[in-house]
Order: structure tokens, then sequence, then C-alpha cells
């Protein structure tokens, strides 16, 4: 089974008109594999360095870094980790990307529901917050854990009947389906802007 521990807690906030966001940044271990999901914004650099410190990994230790979507406060740290393969969808029609930098190439990427990126980690596709979201489906010991980035922000957001302003989404109906693909399989969720909780709606 894979592991899965919570790096950097994101949070949002509205101030005066003013939104203060930062991302979560989760590590997944699976199969000898250090997988990142998501990188956070660039004043959350140091912070996610010292994390990473403290799991005795430094940016070259990690192999797969995945994008939930492309916003900036999920992606600005990207760049520390050149040796690392990235996963990102990009665009609903399009399968999705590998870019693979120590080769300096992009690949197609099929990513679609099920996709695997080792045993006991796979994609599910999530759009609505934007175009392009994905979520990390990981199996470990204590359940079914569904990183989800920006489709599940917040436990706030899990409740069916509670949405984000549409001025926020790519597209509603896409967005609660979405919601609802994630609360029907996970026993946990990591949201892309808050603490991990319990799935109370399985």
């Amino acid at each position: 089974m894979a592991e899965v521990k919570i790096l950097l807690e994101g949070s949002h906030s509205l101030v005066n008109d003013k939104v203060y966001i930062n991302s979560t940044v989760t590590l997944v271990k699976s199969e000898n594999k250090r997988i990142l999901v998501d990188t956070s914004h660039l004043w959350d650099k140091g912070k996610l360095l010292m994390a990473l410190k403290k799991e005795n990994l430094f940016p070259g230790d990690i192999d797969i870094v995945i994008l939930t979507h492309t916003h900036l406060d999920h992606t600005a740290n990207l760049h520390l980790f050149s040796k690392a393969k990235i996963f990102a969808k990009f665009i609903g029609s399009y399968p999705g990307q590998l870019h693979n930098i120590s080769e300096k190439c992009i690949e197609r990427h099929e990513i679609k529901d099920g996709t695997k990126i080792t045993k006991d980690v796979e994609f599910l596709f999530t759009p609505g917050h934007s175009i392009d979201s994905l979520s990390v489906v990981v199996k470990t010991d204590k359940g079914i854990v569904v990183v989800s980035g920006d489709a599940i922000a917040s436990e706030h957001f899990a409740d069916i009947n509670n949405n984000p302003e549409e001025f926020l989404l790519y597209n509603l109906k896409k967005y609660k389906k979405s919601k609802q693909k994630i609360l029907k399989i996970a026993d946990w969720v990591i949201p892309g802007h808050g603490k991990m909780f319990k799935n109370e709606n399985i």
C-alpha cells in the first residue's frame, strides 16, 4: 500500500476583495517512487524545502510531480524539481502530458479515470474548477485517499450543496459531477486548500 503525507497545508482567505492563497502539497510514496502532488505558491518555497528536509528528502529525490491543475498557486515551485517527471492534463479534450525534464522532452500521456501512476496510485479526471482539473486516488492502509486539488478545495465544499461562486469555476455542472465522483470513492480527502478530512458522505 502507498503512504500519504501532507507536506504543506494549503489555505485561502478573502480580505478586502483580495484572495490570499496557497495550495496543499502532498507527498505520496509508492513502489519506491516519491510523488509530489502540487507545489504551492512562490512564497512557500522555503517552507516546502524545509518540509522535504524533515522527510530526509531534497528536490532531486522527487521522481514524479502531478499538477492537479495549472493555476499558479499550485504550480509556482515546479522549477525546483528538475529531475522529476511532470504530469498535467492541460485541456479537457487533450489526453495529457508527461514532461520528462532529464530527457528535455514532452510526451503525450493518457490521463483519464483509472490511469495508473504506480500500483496503488491512479488518476481521476475531475474538471469543473478548471478545464484541466484532475485528482489523485491513493490506496493506503487507512483506505482510499483522494488528493482532490480544487475539485474539493476544502472540507466546507465537501457538502454537495456547497459550491464556490461561479466566477471561480470553469463549469458548475462539471464541478458538481466531479465532486460526486470523489465523494463516491474516497474514505479520506486531501483538499487543495485545507486539512485532510474523513468523507462522511459514503
